[in-house]
């Protein structure tokens, strides 16, 4: 079996520490959007890596829309020349902070959302309102579906990731989740995973527990 755990959004902030004059932004390059009646920060859209970058006049920032955290590292240098060729910050290293790191998980059998549901207590499953059954595992919290694919909210790293994933991965074959019971289970993961985008390929052994 191969599973699949996807980078899909990576949100971060950058503090300036300064306020920032959002008129002079918006104005030394004519692309960057700003309508303050609208929205009360300038919208900075790059290309390479394609990161949308909210600028508040309080001197934070939002990125949003890296699909790891090698985009979103890209994406802050680029920002901070940008600011800083605008004249509108002073020289320095704005610190930068990972808040989420979402991602999706594809296991390649089907799940008894039911099962799920009657044995782990941090669940919710009610099908006639949301198909999928919500789980919180310690700090993140997956969104389960019968076809085997999962959503991943609020790990802080891609290694996050990969430990939620894992620990996930465990309770479904322990709980009886699966629909198939992979043969020889240890308690892992199958080595032949796959990470896309942000992650690179790597197998879950026990140098990554």
């Amino acid at each position: 079996m191969q599973n699949w755990v996807t980078i899909e959004n990576v949100v971060a902030s950058v503090s300036f520490n300064q306020p920032i004059d959002l008129y002079q932004l918006s104005s030394s390059v004519g692309v960057w959007s700003y309508d303050p009646k609208r929205f009360p920060a300038v919208i900075i859209k790059f290309a390479r890596p394609r990161v949308t970058a909210l600028v508040f006049s309080s001197g934070k920032v939002v990125l949003v829309g890296a699909k790891g955290e090698e985009e979103v590292k890209l994406a802050y240098r680029r920002l901070v020349f940008a600011m800083t060729k605008a004249h509108v910050v002073q020289k320095g290293q704005p610190k930068l902070v990972i808040h989420n790191v979402v991602a999706s998980i594809s296991f390649s059998q089907r799940i008894r959302l039911e099962e799920l549901g009657k044995k782990f207590e941090k669940t919710v499953y009610e099908p006639e309102q949301f198909p999928g059954l919500i789980m919180r595992d310690e700090d993140v919290v997956f969104v389960v579906f019968s076809s085997g694919k999962v959503i991943c909210a609020g790990a802080r790293s891609e290694k996050h990731v990969l430990e939620a994933a894992q620990r996930l991965y465990g309770m479904l074959v322990s709980s009886g989740g699966f629909e198939r019971i992979l043969l020889g289970y240890d308690g892992r993961m199958p080595h032949r995973s796959c990470c896309r985008h942000g992650l690179s390929s790597v197998g879950l052994s026990s140098s990554s527990a």
